[in-house]
This record gives structure tokens, C-alpha cells and sequence, in this order.
């Protein structure tokens, strides 16, 4: 066990798979480690605000467990999901690169959550003093941004059903066989959201995928009756 800054302590294995995220895997250990000696551990409850938007990005955070809902609200209080972030996932990390440092949405759990916050100067300090470490997590975050851009043309371009089938794909390794089992790591209603489609969309469209033996549905708990077709479906 490793105890941090706030008295929390974490699992050498947790930490482990935190070392595997994006930002951090190009780290040395050393750098590693010093940076958790000043992480803190910050658990919430379901609703509980992480930051707002446009407040000052003095930390970011990765996902240990529970799910994150990443938003902005328009200038007439309409609420737009722009994600919903899940277990490893960073949040707010984009904004310790712009000129202006200030959270460019809003984070809220939406359910029971914990999460690693860590200060955006002392990474920035590590990977000014080390040129490998910078490359390599700019390397990361170039993959990750390659994927964005794929998850923008599904949202743009494609049916209701292609959205739905990339999302639930996306939810699984891509090494997984024919039929495998997820949970859905939010509500419809905020899995909706996130594809741009109202929640009666989603519901209609997880039954079409039932009624084509594509999808077992119970609950938030899907099977995926063929992996192979599923994909077939969204080429």
C-alpha cells in the first residue's frame, strides 16, 4: 500500500493500472511515483461536482472507479453531454496545455465515484525537464485524438443504429470473441445524450438489435450475441 498526501491509501496494483493510463505511461518510475507523492484521492457521491466550467484548471484527474458525465450548458441552461468518462479515463487534462487554464466544461459523477487529482504544474514541470517523456506523451495523446476525430464522424454522419453499435463496440477489447458481456457504464438517458439522439432513439434501437439476435438487454447489463455481425453491421 502506498498512503498519499491526504492519508488515503492505494493499492501498489492500483497504481499500477493508473501507470498505464495515456499521461502517465511515458513516465520514468521515478517521475511516477514523486508525482503521486503529491496526488490526492477524492472520493464523490453521485451528483457531486468535480469542477465547473470555467473554473481554473489547477488540477487533473484520472478515474479509479464509478463514471464522470463531462458537459457544457448553453448560454440558455441547456445542458449538452459531451462525454461520459469511465475507469482510467482522464478528465480536465486538456486544459492545463491552453493559453487560457481554465475547464472548458463542467464534471459530474454520476454515481458513487473516486478519483486521482493531480497538480497540472508539477506534470507539466516533469515533462519540461524530460524531452523522452514529453514525446511520448505526446505520441499518446496524438492516438487518443485520432480517435476522438472517429468518434465525431460516427456522431456526424452515421444512422442511429451505426452509433449505437460503434458505442456498444466500443465498450469491449477488440481481441474479445464471439459473444461477450458488458455493462452499460451509465443511464440511457446519459448514453443518449452522448450520442446525440433521444433516450426513446436508444431504446428502439437496442430492441431492433434484439430482434436481429445482435443483442441480449437486462437492465444495464448487455450480451452481445455475435461480436462478428455486430461489427459487420456498422461497415
Amino acid at each position: 500500500m502506498i498512503t498519499l498526501p491526504s492519508g488515503t491509501n492505494v493499492s501498489y496494483h492500483s497504481l499500477e493500472t493508473v501507470r498505464q493510463n495515456v499521461l502517465l505511461s511515458a513516465l520514468t518510475d521515478g517521475q511516477f511515483y514523486n508525482l503521486m507523492k503529491k496526488a490526492k484521492f477524492i472520493e464523490l457521491s453521485d451528483g457531486d461536482h468535480l469542477f465547473m466550467q470555467g473554473d481554473e484548471a489547477k488540477r487533473f484527474f484520472i478515474i479509479l472507479q464509478g463514471n464522470i458525465k463531462f458537459f457544457r450548458l448553453t448560454s440558455g441552461g441547456k445542458e449538452t453531454v459531451i462525454n461520459v468518462f469511465g475507469e482510467q479515463d482522464p478528465v480536465g487534462e486538456a486544459a492545463m496545455f491552453m493559453a487560457e487554464k481554465h475547464y472548458p466544461a463542467s464534471a459530474t459523477a454520476v454515481k458513487p465515484a473516486a478519483v486521482l487529482s493531480i497538480c497540472c504544474q508539477d506534470y507539466l514541470q516533469l515533462l519540461h525537464h524530460s524531452f523522452e517523456s514529453c514525446m511520448g506523451i505526446l505520441g499518446s495523446m496524438a492516438s487518443r485524438l485520432q480517435r476522438s476525430i472517429g468518434d465525431i464522424e460516427v456522431l456526424t454522419q452515421q444512422s442511429a443504429v451505426h452509433r449505437v453499435a460503434h458505442f456498444i463496440l466500443s465498450l469491449i477489447d477488440e481481441r474479445a470473441s464471439d459473444s461477450v458481456e458488458v455493462r452499460l457504464p451509465a443511464t440511457k438517458q446519459l448514453i443518449a445524450a452522448r450520442l446525440a439522439m433521444q433516450p426513446e432513439t436508444l431504446s428502439r434501437v437496442m430492441r431492433e438489435l434484439q430482434d436481429k439476435d445482435l443483442l441480449g438487454v437486462q437492465g444495464r447489463n448487455l450480451t452481445i450475441l455475435s461480436v462478428a455481425r455486430l461489427k459487420k453491421l456498422i461497415r
